[in-house]
């Protein structure tokens, strides 16, 4: 490279690196100015005053959020601290009228909102007043008590400072761990009661007759209640509850912790007023009074066959050594051979399919049913069951039956008239088993995984294939 274009690169890099300098220094981003200089950390009292209503929020060092005004109650502590947040950052975009003549067309005579905050070091600080939003752009006039200045801020900050005391209560009902629940105790208005104790890590019904419990059903309880959230605050402070349905409550359920604390929650009445849809609870060692979503209470108000363990029968496969199956227009045994597994049937034994022999056993290892419709099963004939469509019989290695399950499948009349489009008869599927003399309801997908016949479970290289279908001429 010639000397001459050398120098004229240098001094191009140089009028670059000189451009690229005075535009860093120059086009650095402004600290963004706040409306009152706090940190969220730093507030210990929120004041929120309206028109019609004040709003008192306090909290000590280190400790939750509490309401001290117009009621005394514990607050919403993500509720709570968005709105200390949004004070600490809200954002001074700039000056509107630093001496206005009049405030009204700014809507801060009077102002909507008057916000105000005490930090832990016992500072009030400036209050903010909060106007009307402007007619373009996203913003909303403020005004500062420190001084006659119209300011203008973000107005999200506007719609974050209107809040009501039910936007800040908490909503929780009730609080505590599963895991550290020893009873549960549902109590209904007839009389009937289900008591479930912790039984190790699983769960038995103690009352009204002891039996095992539905792991699945008690946490899906449990999770109900420690998920209830007050969809509306009804009365705080209710002379009596007869209105509401809670003197004498459908539904009472109950947890006893292990460490002894007990919390119930009771359930009443459906929520009166158009457009209502709750059920009006009540804590059973708190007054106020509260309605809940009503699947609240149907997830709760439940038998104790409901709770109960729907296991149908419970088999160890490799202590399975003969598996009989008896269908309505076929019969045929599954038999273990040393490692392999045989299928006898209609006189003859063929060599079987040992995955598909081992995935019946496994669904018959814990086969559960939906439901328990009955127990003891009444008769036998409703249900279909005294001419089931498919038995099967497990027999041990000893030669000693181990169980026999039942399958039936059955039309029913629909109790209501039918959908358009619908048939007016529905098909049911239950069974039984000799381990038990209840009745179970159970899903088509289990029925038909059960109603096999015998060719599926022959070795597939064994099976013939179809005849191919002759030339056309």
């Amino acid at each position: 490279m010639r000397p001459r274009n050398t120098i004229i690169v240098l001094v191009l890099l140089a009028l670059v690196g000189g451009y690229a300098l005075i535009v860093g220094r120059f086009s650095q981003t402004e600290p963004t100015q706040k409306l009152i200089d706090v940190k969220q950390d730093d507030i210990a009292k929120i004041e929120l005053k309206y028109s019609d209503r004040d709003i008192v929020l306090v909290r000590d060092k280190g400790k939750p959020w509490r309401i001290v005004k117009p009621i005394g109650a514990d607050a919403d502590q993500t509720q709570a601290n968005n709105l200390a947040r949004a004070i600490a950052e809200g954002v001074l975009v700039r000056s509107v009228d630093d001496k206005p003549a009049d405030l009204a067309p700014f809507g801060l005579k009077p102002a909507t909102t008057t916000v105000t905050v005490t930090t832990f070091d016992n500072k009030t600080l400036p209050s903010i007043e909060v106007g009307k939003s402007t007619p373009i752009g996203f913003n909303a006039y403020v005004q500062l008590s420190s001084g006659p200045a119209v300011l203008l801020t973000e107005g999200a900050f506007s719609s974050g400072m209107n809040k009501t005391v039910n936007d800040l209560r908490v909503r929780d009902l009730m609080e505590f761990k599963t895991d550290d629940v020893q009873k549960l105790i549902i109590a209904h208005d007839n009389g009937q009661t289900v008591e479930i104790d912790r039984d190790g890590a699983n769960w038995k019904i103690v009352k009204p007759v002891p039996a095992a419990a539905d792991d699945n059903a008690v946490r899906g309880a449990l999770s109900t209640l420690v998920n209830a959230r007050a969809a509306d605050f009804i009365n705080d402070a209710p002379a009596n509850v007869n209105q509401y349905g809670l003197e004498k409550p459908h539904l009472t359920a109950t947890v006893v912790l292990k460490n002894g604390e007990q919390q119930s929650m009771l359930f009443g009445f459906k929520q009166s007023g158009q457009g209502k849809s709750g059920i009006y609870v009540r804590r059973g060692e708190r007054a106020p009074v509260y309605a809940v979503a009503e699947y609240t209470m149907s997830s709760l108000d439940k038998s104790p066959l409901d709770f109960r363990d729907k296991t149908i029968v419970k088999v160890d496969p490799e202590s399975v050594d003969t598996v009989k199956v008896k269908a309505s227009d076929s019969e045929f045994t599954l038999k273990r051979a040393a490692a392999d597994w045989n299928v006898i049937a209609g006189g003859k034994t063929t060599e079987a399919d040992i995955p598909v022999v081992e995935r019946l056993l496994n669904q018959l290892r814990d086969l559960r049913g939906e439901s328990i419709v009955a127990d003891p099963m009444p008769s036998a004939q409703p249900f279909g069951l005294d001419n089931p469509a498919v038995e099967i019989t497990l027999i041990g290695k000893d030669g000693k039956e181990l169980a026999t399950v039942k399958l039936a499948k059955i039309k029913v009349n629909q109790t209501a008239p039918p959908l358009p489009g619908q048939p007016a008869e529905q098909t049911e599927y239950y069974a039984d088993s000799s381990d038990s003399k209840a009745v179970y309801s159970i899903e088509e997908f289990v029925f038909e995984q059960l109603n096999r016949p015998a060719q599926l479970y022959i070795a597939r290289a064994l099976l013939k294939p179809s005849a191919a279908p002759s030339p056309s001429k």
